[in-house]
């Protein structure tokens, strides 16, 4: 058995699908993507796709869909080439600022944010 690299991914849901996309073509992101209920961004080495939560067609994802438990448990990393420029594009871009650069554990420089959704990264350099 083995994992196939092509045909793994992410699914987050939003509310919001116009805010989302703005955001993350704010921040750089590479919008891969965009239909009418659903767009895939790509973020580095992985690609997020977003789909909007009231559109969701079966009855077994709808309680992943659950606005009150987007972000929970998850934290995406993000490593970037000028951690200080990418924090400034976060807050301009609407995200919220959860810790401002700090060395971590592992010598590198981070932050945490969140994005219009609640989803939780680490951006690190």
């Amino acid at each position: 058995m083995s994992f196939i690299k092509s045909s793994s991914f992410n699914v987050l849901y939003t509310k919001d699908l116009l805010k989302t996309e703005n955001f993350y073509n704010l921040i750089g992101a590479e919008l891969l993507k965009s239909e009418n209920h659903t767009t895939t961004v790509n973020i580095g080495d992985f690609s997020l796709h977003f789909v909007k939560s009231d559109s969701e067609p079966f009855e077994e994802y709808r309680f992943i869909a659950n606005q009150e438990s987007y972000g929970s448990g998850n934290i995406f990393y993000i490593e970037v080439s000028e951690i200080e420029e990418f924090l400034v594009l976060v807050q301009k871009a609407g995200g919220i600022i959860k810790s401002q650069i700090k060395d971590n554990h592992w010598e590198c420089r981070e932050f945490l944010f969140e994005d219009p959704n609640g989803y939780k990264f680490a951006a690190y350099q």
